[in-house]
């Protein structure tokens, strides 16, 4: 979403030969919005793990997003229980030895940060060594 509206941009100005103004100002109001999106949530996830409880929660779901054998990502779909009242939530990430290894049914540990309860990170895969 960052770069989106300046790729459309200049791959509309490749094709039709020109500038166009409405595009330009498309690109130009998504690049401050994309960028704000991309620090709230890396501020999210970075606050979530440094100052987060941990929590048991549970894989209902694992989805495959599949572009091409070696591009796959996963929909981890989870639940848990957080000060008494049940959250969903599910995360996409990248293929990763212990995201192939999970399957619905299986407990994991969370990482849930109290003023975000409603949100929780799987720790194993955000404390994964790279």
């Amino acid at each position: 979403m960052i770069f989106g509206g300046w790729v459309i941009y200049f791959i509309d100005r490749l094709f039709e030969g020109y500038w166009t103004i409405a595009l330009a100002i498309f690109a130009a109001i998504l690049t401050p919005i994309g960028l704000l999106t991309f620090f709230w949530r890396y501020r999210l996830i970075v606050n979530t793990v440094a100052n987060g409880m941990e929590i048991v929660g549970q894989i209902t779901q694992v989805d495959v997003i599949s572009s091409g054998k070696k591009n796959q990502d996963f929909i981890l779909h989870y639940e848990y229980e957080y000060n008494g009242q049940v959250h969903q939530f599910k995360n996409r990430v990248k293929k990763s030895l212990f995201a192939q290894r999970l399957r619905a049914g299986q407990s994991i540990t969370l990482l849930a940060h109290k003023r975000t309860p409603h949100i929780a990170f799987i720790k194993d895969i955000y404390l994964e060594p790279l």
